[in-house]
């Protein structure tokens, strides 16, 4: 619904509560001498910043993420996933005596996601691991694990998703056989075993790459292959192994841009960054967005809020071969003087809910899309700004963040499976934007009635 229908929807709401205001006390159940007046305001100060987050946790992320960039706005970027895989191996479960060959190992990678310039030619190497990654700890995009000097395997293609979105690594026979080895043994006989043998990988992106590859290990992005055959047969067989646990490493060198200065959680005014806010998803760069003058308006608290609405209209991305996009979804996490994303007790993000949900509710984030119709992405913050009015919610800060598979998360929470932590659908994309934050491109309104 566009605003002129929504302001002629609200006056019609209006004009109704005026009219029941002079109807007798028992249809109103208000005393008499009691006015409400619907009220509208689009002047409300909307005061923003760029914030650089101290820790962003990309621990089993819906997306793993390898490449390097050099991004026209936001510098040198680079990506390097850490992950482990495992399978319980034991090829003669059903009580066969069968003898197996090592045939083959290969490491397959389908991408689904790219960031940069396509037209380059993509090259990654794949390292060994010297450690594990620890069963229930964090890792964050700072975080990184010890590996091999010498690369395992290497490869070199030019992305062609349109017609080919798969990359292979051939790894030693020596590694396949040991594994194969691994079938019926102790050391084989569940995932987390198989893995300490196997070990983690890593993916280095080479210096002279254009772009960053994201790849989901939820849906058969990556895994581990390994082929043999029974002895004396010549029928192929292939035993898949996924990843277990991971995290994604993201580097930035900010040299030369308008965000060179930025410190973590130090907000940084559009007046010192080039007369721009800022915000870069794993990287960790976000945009607080504060409404200082609340309290001026809601005054003494006789105050309902019927409808507010936050409108944010950024930048047009500065394209380099038309590749670098606005993020498809947005979402916004409370935060406070701290500048850190609020959690709850159960470590869960505080993000901003759909509208509507109770001041406590935090099961289903409010995501939103880019329209590209207005231009813009449009924020419903009726409850929220509520919950400010009467002070059962002590801060009015938010942070404006991308969120990646939006349609994913929010069946994952609205059809009963709650998840614990949103993390893993906030922090796992290099999209980024800009905003020109002046009244037009960032602008509160709020229809709210006032009682007298």
């Amino acid at each position: 619904m566009n605003w002129p229908a929504k302001t002629a929807g609200f006056l019609v709401i209006a004009f109704a509560i005026l009219l029941a205001a002079c109807e007798a006390p028992k249809e109103i159940g208000l005393p008499p001498e009691v006015i409400a007046e619907v009220q509208f305001t689009d002047t409300v100060t909307v005061r923003t910043s760029t914030v650089l987050l101290d820790s962003v946790r990309t621990s089993n992320a819906q997306q793993m993420l390898v490449g390097n960039y050099r991004d026209p706005i936001f510098g040198r970027v680079s990506a390097q996933p850490f992950f482990e895989m495992g399978q319980a191996l034991n090829l003669n479960s059903d009580g066969s005596t069968n003898t197996y060959v090592f045939d083959s190992l290969h490491l397959n990678v389908a991408y689904s996601y790219l960031y940069g310039d396509t037209l380059q030619p993509f090259e990654v190497k794949l390292h060994r691991l010297s450690d594990s990654l620890r069963t229930g700890k964090n890792y964050y995009n700072n975080s990184s694990i010890p590996y091999d000097a010498a690369a395992l395997a290497s490869v070199k293609f030019n992305p062609t998703p349109s017609t080919n979105n798969t990359f292979q690594f051939k790894l030693p026979n020596t590694l396949g056989q040991q594994l194969l080895d691994l079938s019926g043994k102790t050391e084989g006989s569940t995932a987390l075993k198989f893995a300490q043998q196997l070990r983690g990988f890593t993916l280095v992106p080479s210096a002279s790459n254009g772009m960053v590859i994201g790849f989901s290990p939820a849906t058969s992005g990556i895994s581990l292959n390994l082929y043999y055959h029974i002895t004396n047969d010549t029928i192929a067989y292939v035993f898949r192994v996924p990843v277990l646990k991971r995290f994604n490493q993201m580097q930035a060198d900010r040299q030369g841009t308008a965000l060179s200065q930025i410190q973590p959680l130090k907000p940084l005014p559009a007046a010192q960054t080039k007369g721009l806010n800022y915000v870069q998803d794993a990287l960790g760069i976000v945009t607080k967005v504060e409404f200082p003058y609340l309290s001026k308006l809601f005054g003494d608290g006789r105050v309902a809020i019927n409808r507010a609405e936050l409108n944010i209209v950024p930048n047009q991305p500065e394209h380099v071969g038309g590749l670098y996009g606005l993020p498809s979804t947005l979402t916004m996490a409370e935060t406070d003087e701290t500048n850190r994303v609020l959690r709850s007790k159960g470590d869960t993000e505080l993000l901003l809910p759909v509208d509507g949900a109770t001041f406590q509710s935090y099961v289903l984030p409010q995501i939103v899309p880019y329209t590209s119709k207005f231009r813009n992405y449009n924020f419903v913050l009726t409850t929220y700004l509520q919950a400010v009015s009467i002070g059962f919610k002590k801060s009015n800060a938010l942070l404006l963040m991308p969120t990646s598979q939006g349609s994913t998360l929010q069946s994952y929470v609205s059809g009963n499976q709650a998840l614990t932590s949103f993390y893993p659908f906030i922090n796992n994309k290099v999209d980024r934007f800009t905003i020109n934050p002046t009244p037009e491109n960032v602008k509160l309104r709020i229809f709210y009635t006032v009682t007298k």
